[in-house]
């Protein structure tokens, strides 16, 4: 009997894992402001307005009028374009003064 409890709570805890897989990290993410605090989970979609290669492989774009901070270990997984329309999420942070949002996964870039 416990057998079949163990299967059972790992078969719910396969399925749950997989429905948040699907669902994205952007479905838990608050949306996009310029006043949000460092820290902040948010999300962004729109069009890739601005991209730049930066030194050490990174990447920097405008989303939906956002600074996005691609770092060298996810960009090298993603294939952005200019024109392309997108949906980021990442944490909020401040650099040089200005709000960036910081993408930690290849998974929080999405074309849409």
């Amino acid at each position: 009997m416990a057998l079949i409890i163990l299967i059972g709570i790992f078969l719910l805890l396969l399925a749950a894992h997989g429905a948040l897989a699907a669902a994205g990290s952007a479905t838990f993410a608050a949306p996009w402001a310029p006043e949000a605090e460092d820290g902040t989970f948010v999300a962004v979609r729109g069009t890739v307005d601005d991209l730049r290669h930066l030194t050490g492989g990174h990447l920097s774009v405008t989303v939906g009028g956002a600074t996005v901070f691609i770092p060298a270990r996810v960009s090298d997984r993603l294939d952005l374009k200019e024109g392309l329309n997108v949906s980021v999420a990442g944490t909020v942070q401040t650099y040089l003064g200005e709000k960036e949002i910081v993408v930690q996964f290849p998974g929080d870039v999405a074309v849409t």
